[in-house]
This record gives structure tokens, sequence and C-alpha cells, in this order.
């Protein structure tokens, strides 16, 4: 499998906090069947690691890694807040992209005045960018109002459930609202949203996509669609 969303690097955010945290997710992360990580701190007011700072973590765990003889692929990203200047930082060339490709990985806010988050994500693919919509089954807006995915979906966003969410680790409506959205073939891709305190759980959202929507959309959003995504141009 390849996870496209993985707060794994140490020290940059409230996921890993040192080497020991980092090497414990990696292995929890081989052990459900990932070659490939995206590493995506927090990009946002409260965490701001620049690019620099991203890819050389990025470097010291791949070292980290090979030391302990962990065969895990490690990629440059980011979980970038959006805002506001989101998309003049973009276009500096600051913010980060999913895994130095021509894709970016956004976080909604809980609550976004709908016409401002869509005339974004227009300009993010007007741009040739594509705009990745991180765990929509937990955002207030969206699960108020479901047909707003609908519309950031027309404006050319993509989406990517948490696998912890199939299995109620953020509660039952969080469950419910992500199996909604898979039978209606609303998301693109599952990842794990890895942090020390939460289990990854691919392997049973898996089997929960499965018996929802077949084996070719469990394929599709763990390994297809991501690898597709890494390595378009």
């Amino acid at each position: 499998m390849i996870d496209l969303h993985c707060h794994i690097l140490p020290g940059l955010d409230d996921g890993a906090a040192n080497d020991a945290e980092t090497l414990k997710m990696a292995e929890e992360l081989l052990a459900e069947g990932v070659d490939t990580v995206v590493a995506t701190p927090h990009v946002s007011g409260v965490y701001a690691p620049d690019l620099a700072a991203i890819k050389g973590k990025v470097e010291y765990c791949q070292e980290l890694f090979a030391r302990h003889g962990l065969p895990l692929r490690l990629l440059p990203g980011g979980e970038i807040a959006m805002s506001g200047d989101t998309l003049a930082l973009w276009r500096r060339g600051v913010l980060p992209s999913l895994g130095g490709g021509q894709a970016v990985l956004l976080e909604l806010p809980p609550l976004f005045l709908t016409e401002g988050v869509r005339r974004q994500i227009e300009e993010w693919t007007a741009m040739g960018t594509l705009a990745v919509i991180a765990h929509p089954e937990r955002n207030p807006a969206l699960m108020r109002d479901p047909k707003l995915v609908e519309t950031l979906r027309h404006a050319g966003a993509r989406f990517q459930l948490t696998a912890a969410s199939l299995d109620g680790q953020f509660g039952q409506a969080a469950r419910d609202f992500a199996e909604s959205l898979l039978r209606r073939r609303m998301v693109e891709y599952v990842a794990s949203d890895l942090h020390p305190r939460r289990s990854a759980s691919l392997k049973k959202a898996a089997k929960r996509i499965k018996k929802l929507c077949g084996q070719e959309i469990a394929d599709k959003l763990l390994r297809e669609n991501p690898r597709t995504l890494l390595s378009a141009d």
C-alpha cells in the first residue's frame, strides 16, 4: 500500500515526538502492508515547518530506517491548513506539495464560507494542481451539509478518508459519514493520518471497503490511485 497522509517525522508537529516514536510508527505501517509513505506534518498557524525542515527530516528518517533495517520509502509532503492566504503562499513556493508532485493536501477549516473555499479549489485546479481534501468525514461543515462535498468535487477537489474512521476511532458519526461517502463514490484515497496514539487501521479499512464497495474499489483507494498521484508529472 501507499500511505499519502502520515505524521511520522519527529519533532515537527503533534505527530512523532522523537526517533523512538517514528520507528514504532514505521514498524506499524510495514506490518499493515505499506511500502511508501508521504510524510505530512501540519503546516498551520500552530505548526509551521518550512520546506527545508521537512526535506531534512525526511532524509534523516530515511537513514534512520536504513540503520534499523526498515524497508519503508519516505517522501516529503505536508497537511496544509487552508486559509485566506494559502493560495498566495503556494504561488510563492513556500508550501509543500504532496510527495513532491503536482498535488497538495489541504485541511479545511472546521467552519468555512463555501464560496471562498470553492474559488480557491478552482484556482488550484486551473493551475494544474490537484487539491486533495484530508479527512472530509471529520469536517463539521461537510457533516452538516454533505452536498458541499459535491460542490467542492465539481470545483476540482478530491477526497482522502482516514482509515481509522472506518473502525470507529473517531466516533460513530464520522464512521457513518465515511461509509456514506464511500457508497456515493466520493472518495479517491484512503490513508492512515497516523499519529503515535492512533492505529493505522489500513488493513481493517481495506476489508471494510471491500465489503461496502468491492475489492476493485479497495485496491484503487489504497494502492492504484495513490500510485497514480505520486507518479503524475
